[in-house]
């Protein structure tokens, strides 16, 4: 079995095939508009990435948005490296990172069809479901 790494991206290539990926897996695949997929927050917000060297294999980004509280957005996987774990090893990853950073809340917009995935990391719903970018999501939050 191949052992992949998490990494913060610290470079241009490397931001080039998170960005490679979040357009395979929302724009692509979920049909997302390219325009609401990339934004304001990307300049800001710290990625993730687990990558062979050639393209991103799963990422997502993360930012603080208070002293205590954390917001994990655009997990993706690439479509040919789902079911091999790489989602729940880059969320364990951000939330023992974000841990360090002192908050003690995180919380995700998560698309209602991986609900449970999340569920099973800790993550529990709060609130009604509600529309973002044409897809139902439920606000769920994670103590850490």
């Amino acid at each position: 079995m191949i052992m992949y790494q998490v990494c913060l991206v610290a470079d241009e290539n490397i931001l080039k095939m998170v960005f490679d990926l979040r357009y395979r897996v929302f724009v692509t695949e979920q049909g997302i508009d390219p325009d609401t997929e990339y934004d304001q927050h990307d300049k800001s917000a710290r990625h993730l990435v687990i990558h062979n060297g050639e393209r991103a294999l799963a990422c997502c980004r993360i930012r603080l948005l208070d002293k205590n509280l954390a917001k994990i957005e655009r997990v993706a996987v690439d479509r040919d490296h789902r079911k091999f774990g790489l989602g729940r090893k880059i969320m364990e990853y951000a939330a023992e990172l974000l841990k360090t950073e002192q908050a003690d809340r995180v919380v995700v917009h998560a698309q209602t069809s991986a609900a449970g995935f999340y569920a099973s990391l800790g993550y529990t719903p709060q609130g009604d479901t509600f529309m973002e970018d044409g897809i139902e999501h439920i606000q769920m939050y994670l103590c850490l």
